[in-house]
């Protein structure tokens, strides 16, 4: 596809914006990013989906650096690891099924399968997080460690990981939730900060700002096998992650500016309204696809 010089300028602004949200939420901001590169500016769906999944790159590293990370705080999200390595394997090959499919045809029109698929499982997801979010924001963090997921299923073998939680938790739970998460990065090209930090906070029993450090190192390590999944199968077009690198790396130093000065229902809150918005975009789009 042609790439000019206002194409460029108009992608690193929205570089800019995902790095911005990238460090004030702890997110990768991809659940933003692949809308508006598919839906605003036209870019086919697969080099929206790696081009996001390559971008984050750049924000998520920037971002560990001003927090300045410790070595405690790698543990956790070493142990899954392996669990999202198998996932983004798993995303990115049904992703690349529905590209060889191209397209198919509903109601007399003619549909790209990669944009259906991509579009209904963030309209899905974006919907259910943002009222999880908005939900949570009427609680403080002291009552949101219930810790659902963490006190409920104690799977052998059990670990402890102080420096985010008191007590004990399954391996084989995070392990799967791990894999759940590179499923998800690898069909969306999101880093799955949207869906750590809900987990973290609602189901892990871990405070907002413990929960974003922890979901930027994750996010990290996603992106980075993302990557090199999406690169194999030829889904990332360097203009464009440069592009979105540009403004992408500035955004993120400003958003963990203030992060660190906002509080965790704040941000919570803010972060439902955001989700409930894009669903909105995508929900309106996907009715105008199918609409005879």
């Amino acid at each position: 596809m042609g790439f000019g010089l206002i194409d460029f300028i108009t992608i690193s602004l929205a570089g800019g914006l995902i790095g911005f949200l990238a460090g004030m939420f702890g997110v990768g901001g991809g659940f933003l990013l692949v809308p508006i590169l598919n839906i605003v500016l036209g870019i086919p769906m697969e080099l929206a989906v790696g081009a996001s999944a390559c971008q984050v790159l750049g924000p998520a590293t920037t971002s560990l650096l001003a927090r300045k990370i410790k070595v405690r705080d790698l543990s956790f999200p070493l142990v899954i690891t392996g669990g999202l390595l198998l996932g983004v394997i798993a995303g990115t090959s049904i992703l690349e099924h529905a590209k060889e499919l191209a397209a198919i045809s509903i109601n007399g029109k003619t549909i790209i399968v990669a944009d259906l698929v991509v579009l209904v499982f963030y309209f899905l997801m974006l919907l259910g997080l943002g009222v999880l979010s908005l939900r949570s924001a009427h609680h403080s963090d002291a009552e949101l460690t219930g810790a659902v997921f963490k006190d409920r299923f104690q799977l052998p073998p059990l670990a402890r990981f102080p420096e985010l939680f008191d007590g004990k938790i399954s391996l084989p739970l995070i392990a799967w939730f791990g894999l759940g998460l590179g499923f998800v990065s690898g069909l969306l090209g999101i880093s799955g900060g949207i869906l750590l930090l809900p987990t973290l906070i609602l189901g892990l029993g871990i405070t907002t700002h413990r929960a974003i450090t922890c979901s930027l190192v994750i996010v990290w390590i996603v992106a980075f096998q993302s990557t090199i999944a999406h690169a194999w199968h030829g889904n990332i077009s360097i203009i464009i992650v440069i592009a979105l690198l540009v403004g992408g790396t500035v955004g993120a130093r400003l958003g963990s500016d203030l992060n660190a000065r906002l509080k965790g229902l704040q941000l919570r809150k803010q972060l439902g309204w955001l989700l409930l918005s894009v669903a909105l975009m995508i929900g309106t789009r996907l009715v105008f696809l199918l609409a005879g």
